[in-house]
């Protein structure tokens, strides 16, 4: 059988946002000169979840559009 995303396995869509938002500053944070934690990063943090938010939909519509042709298919 195979493995599943966390797209298509996650059941709390808020958490898989956070997680996300989360992955994506721990990606950048390194890079950055004044590198803070993800709790001190209120000006930064929703900028974040909205970056993550926009990523999840963006693959729920992929992932919905892969599934119709294998449907189809």
């Amino acid at each position: 059988m195979a493995s599943r995303c966390r797209l298509c396995t996650s059941n709390d869509r808020d958490a898989l946002i956070l997680s996300m938002a989360q992955d994506l500053w721990a990606s950048v944070a390194p890079h950055e000169p004044m590198t803070m934690t993800w709790d001190k990063a209120d000006y930064w943090r929703p900028i974040y979840l909205s970056l993550a938010t926009r990523a999840v939909e963006s693959l729920e519509r992929e992932h919905q559009v892969a599934l119709l042709h294998e449907r189809a298919a």
